[in-house]
């Protein structure tokens, strides 16, 4: 396992559900409006932030991209992480798997895919239907991928989902399949994701960290 202190600022991981099972009646609520917003707050639930990897502070992201830079070489990062989440209405997201990749503390630059599985426990949300609670079932596969140079953002940054979870609110309850893209543009500050939820196509962007 690969010690050397990196610093991690993910874009943010963004989930969206499709398939859901209309027999409780429930999914006929959900709105175009509720499934973008959802999907967005899921998102900003799951963006992940240096401290999330254990990967030390010699690496930070500034808006110039510059700042000082120790002496080293390239070197292959190996590193398993856990990374738990408190959601904004109780509850929690627990994102667990292996770092890959390379960097080089020299130019404050790095290259990393993660490949991790999502797991929602009580996590809930608040929708205008009301309050709305995810369980795993079991779990969401996740796969993201991260590039920095010169300590500054570079290029898409991206993530995919895929799995399903168990959901339930006052008058119904159901399980969703994941199926989803997600993506952040450090050029334009905004963070995109696209795909279905409970079988309603989501297409919601969102301006973050200007």
């Amino acid at each position: 396992m690969i010690r050397k202190p990196f610093l991690l600022c993910g874009a943010g991981l963004v989930l969206a559900v499709a398939a859901c099972d209309s027999s409780t009646g429930v999914a006929s609520s959900i709105t175009q409006a509720d499934a973008n917003d959802l999907a967005l707050q899921m998102d900003a639930v799951s963006t992940m932030v240096p401290s999330d990897f254990g990967l030390g502070s010699l690496f930070s992201i500034r808006a110039g991209g510059s700042g000082s830079a120790a002496v080293s070489t390239p070197v292959s990062i190996n590193h398993e992480f856990t990374v738990t989440k408190a959601c904004p209405k109780g509850g929690q997201v627990v994102l667990a798997g292996t770092l890959t990749g390379a960097g080089d503390a020299t130019t404050h630059s790095f290259t990393l895919d993660a490949a991790a599985t999502r797991t929602d426990t009580d996590c809930a949300f608040q929708t205008k239907n009301g309050t709305l609670t995810l369980n795993g079932n079991p779990n969401i596969t996740y796969d993201g991928h991260l590039n920095i140079v010169n300590a500054a953002l570079s290029g898409l940054q991206t993530q995919t989902h895929k799995g399903s979870f168990s959901w339930a609110r006052v008058g119904g309850s159901g399980v969703c399949d994941v199926d989803i893209t997600s993506s952040y543009d450090p050029a334009t500050h905004t963070a995109t994701v696209s795909g279905t939820f409970c079988g309603i196509a989501v297409n919601a962007s969102q301006t973050r960290g200007t």
